[in-house]
């Protein structure tokens, strides 16, 4: 007897908007913020018209250098705004489960979805600098408990 195949399993996890750490559709991106991160995709834009967050991308409407009128869906993930929320997020995570649990979702944000490669090496840099900088103050931590537990050494004998 022959089986039916099943779905191919996927990578589990959520992005950084599924998993609630960001709120993309409460941003006020600027006409001049989506023109920029539209050209920085390559289209040509001559004027940004309107600019609508939506819950997973921004609607954009804009004048064409041939004076056409276009309207299209991006990601966030092509705007600076983005990278700014993102780089926020990992700076004030405060514990080192917190952290873990982060870098899980952004690593797989960076994976699954397309980033601009500085996008990503900022993103990326922006997360191990602040894994070292938990580490270490973990590590200052343990020291300075250890050092505490320690008696005092009596030099009058």
């Amino acid at each position: 007897m022959n089986t039916r195949k099943t779905r191919k399993t996927r990578q589990t996890g959520q992005s950084l908007t599924a998993a609630g750490k960001i709120h993309p559709e409460k941003w006020n991106i600027s006409p001049q913020e989506a023109a920029f991160a539209l050209k920085a995709l390559g289209i040509p834009v001559k004027e940004v018209r309107k600019v609508r967050c939506l819950p997973h991308q921004v609607c954009v409407s804009f004048w064409n250098e041939q004076d056409k009128a276009c309207s299209s869906f991006f990601s966030y993930r092509a705007f600076p705004t983005w990278q700014q929320a993102v780089e926020q997020l990992i700076a004030t995570t405060q514990t080192i489960p917190q952290f873990e649990y982060l870098e899980q979702i952004v690593e797989y944000d960076l994976v699954q979805f397309p980033y601009p490669v500085e996008m990503a090496d900022a993103i990326w840099d922006a997360l191990k600098n602040r894994q070292y900088e938990l580490l270490a103050a973990k590590r200052a931590a343990e020291i300075e408990q250890s050092l505490a537990a320690k008696p005092a050494l009596s030099l009058a004998s």
